[in-house]
């Protein structure tokens, strides 16, 4: 089964790492034009910009921007109109975790993780919603967590993050689909990146215990199922057979 989203533009937020550099990889392997968006990782970005290039055959763009906050996320995406006339995917996976027990929870961490992974996934979702309208047609996969319904301690503020992403997710999934605008979200579990590590290293063995396979989650499954998601397959007649 072979995706193909040639001709079709992708923005993925916090692109340059983890699951989101393996996002666009998978959209680029696919056809589709990617736009990288980072905050901080301009090297990751760059880097990966080359290897699109020379592994896809075509040109990734890139767009440094804070996605909580909304100057800068209306800066990038009249930025992607003006140079690629049109917006077909959007996948929100720019996120930050802040771990801290409840009662030492500065307000600082909390302000953090619920600017960057709720209200970023807001600003990006709402800008790519007007651009898509247009074309009566797009894909809005935002990258949740297993922390939305299953928590551990210190997580309060991730938590809560990725919760509301998921009813955010069916809210707008209602809204948007008469557009022709699909909304999908996925919760990983604990998937082997940069930004877990800590995590895995504090409590590794007690997370893999509490997993069937007995393996954290690589980032290419996710990019895969959210490749997936950006296509037409998954409404296929023919899958539901």
């Amino acid at each position: 089964m072979r995706i193909d989203l040639s001709g079709k533009t992708a923005l993925v937020t916090g692109g340059a790492r983890g699951i989101g550099r393996q996002v666009c990889l998978r959209l680029a392997a696919a056809g589709a034009v990617v736009i990288i968006n980072y905050a901080k990782s301009s090297e990751a970005a760059l880097s990966l910009q080359s290897e699109i290039g020379q592994n896809a055959g075509h040109a990734a763009g890139i767009f440094q921007a804070d996605v909580s906050k909304e100057d800068e996320v209306r800066a990038m995406f009249d930025f992607i109109k003006k140079t690629y006339k049109r917006l077909d995917i959007l996948v929100n996976n720019a996120g930050v975790i802040k771990d801290n027990l409840l009662i030492a929870m500065e307000q600082s961490e909390w302000d953090k993780v619920l600017n960057v992974n709720l209200r970023g996934t807001f600003l990006c979702s709402k800008y790519a919603a007007e651009q898509m309208m247009a074309n009566k047609s797009g894909r809005i996969v935002n990258i949740a967590s297993v922390a939305a319904v299953k928590c551990s301690r210190g997580q309060t503020n991730y938590a809560a993050s990725k919760g509301g992403i998921v009813s955010f997710t069916k809210a707008c999934a209602v809204e948007l689909a008469p557009k022709g605008i699909l909304v999908n979200a996925i919760l990983p579990g604990m998937i082997e990146t940069d930004m877990s590590a800590r995590v895995r290293k504090r409590a590794g063995d007690a997370i893999l215990s509490a997993i069937p396979l007995g393996r954290f989650g690589d980032p290419d499954e996710v990019a895969a199922l959210a490749v997936f998601l950006s296509s037409d397959l998954w409404q296929s007649k023919s899958l539901a057979r």
